[in-house]
């Protein structure tokens, strides 16, 4: 692995430099095995967030400090362009752990990227956009209409212009059946982000609240729904959930994804990643009692099949994401302390021999993954 010194770091490139510098931050290029590719965050980023649109671009975003940051590469990930700083102002973005910017692409190939100014009161909710293909990104916004507290922020996007982002709020008192738990706020574009409705409570008929500060996790499927995953705080038990509803109304269905029964009083900081598939199969992966598990769901994703564990199953594995390619392979990548652990299985969880360790990583990050254009897997970290 080598790395060029130097790298000019922009707020925002003109739009006469039309071509984004090659910051040549060179990664990891050699395959873990005939399908999985790891890629190094350039310039010792943390909390990477990946997503590999319809051109085969990757667009990255990461923080750094209480900074944040966006990349892309044309050659999955072998090479980087000149960072660009989000944040116009400095030193106001959480970084670490479940907190960091989020990133989405939306229609036209607009990038949308969403993190929490600070995840207590008064640090709102904040949100850019690029609508020239990364090369300069508008002034942050808050989307927040209230100074209370906030976490778990996220965004997703599709391509007829809606882009919904959802956080954990805390503007409403505290509900003594959902201990250490706040409810889910969203806002929603149907303009590509130009415009945003008014913060709105997500409602649901899961009778509890999500855990405080164990994020959110949303997709929108090819049937026109959005899919939230989250992990419940009702009664302390804080087991994983996912609620599906239609993207143009504000009415969700709930269902179990495992029974752990797993009772915690607090937050494991830990979230529920998310994966929809086009044939509208829900995956969905999460940390219970200290080990990483994950679960498909069945039929009209009203129920899921029984958990899978990691091929390890030993304690201290956290951070965990799952991904699934066009040949019907589920990739789920965590964390064994400091080392990203991955795994392969079938789509109906099969354990192939395809598994390893891509690396190492800070405890304060957690990796990410895109599928290429190859239908590869590409681990981020």
């Amino acid at each position: 692995m080598g790395v060029v010194p130097n790298i000019r770091i922009t707020r925002a490139p003109t739009i006469g430099s039309l071509v984004l510098a090659i910051a040549i931050t060179l990664t990891l290029t050699h395959r873990l095995c005939a399908g999985v590719t790891p890629v190094r965050v350039p310039n010792s980023g943390l909390v990477p967030e990946a997503v590999c649109d319809a051109k085969g671009i990757l667009h990255l975003a990461y923080g750094i400090g209480n900074e944040a940051y966006y990349v892309q590469s044309n050659d999955a990930g072998k090479t980087f362009s000149a960072p660009v700083l989000l944040n116009r102002r400095s030193g106001t973005v959480t970084v670490g752990g479940e907190r960091g910017p989020k990133l989405a692409v939306g229609k036209d190939g607009v990038i949308h990227v969403v993190w929490l100014g600070h995840y207590q009161r008064g640090g709102g909710v904040w949100y850019t956009r690029s609508t020239d293909s990364g090369r300069t990104f508008e002034p942050e916004r808050n989307l927040l209409d209230t100074t209370t507290g906030t976490d778990g922020a996220t965004v997703v996007a599709d391509q007829d212009g809606n882009v919904f982002v959802l956080w954990l709020d805390g503007r409403l008192p505290p509900d003594p059946q959902s201990p250490v738990a706040s409810p889910i706020y969203m806002t929603r574009s149907t303009d590509n982000g130009v415009t945003f409705s008014e913060n709105e409570a997500v409602r649901h008929d899961h009778p509890g609240r999500a855990c405080a500060c164990c994020g959110l996790e949303a997709r929108v499927g090819t049937d026109d729904n959005l899919y939230i995953a989250f992990r419940s705080g009702y009664h302390d038990i804080r087991d994983i959930y996912l609620i599906k509803g239609s993207k143009s109304k504000n009415d969700f269905t709930s269902s179990r994804v495992s029974e752990d029964n797993w009772k915690f009083t607090g937050c494991p900081m830990n979230a529920s990643p998310l994966a929809v598939t086009d044939d509208g199969q829900a995956l969905v992966t999460w940390m219970s009692r200290d080990r990483v598990y994950w679960a498909v769901s069945k039929g009209e994703v009203t129920k899921f099949a029984p958990r899978i564990p990691t091929p390890d199953g030993l304690d201290g594995e956290r951070y965990p994401l799952i991904l699934a390619n066009g040949r019907k392979e589920v990739l789920l990548v965590w964390k064994q302390q400091d080392k990203v652990k991955w795994a392969v299985y079938t789509a109906d969880g099969k354990l192939t021999d395809q598994q390893g360790t891509a690396g190492q990583q800070p405890s304060r990050s957690k990796p990410t993954a895109f599928v290429g254009s190859d239908d590869s897997f590409y681990i981020v970290f």
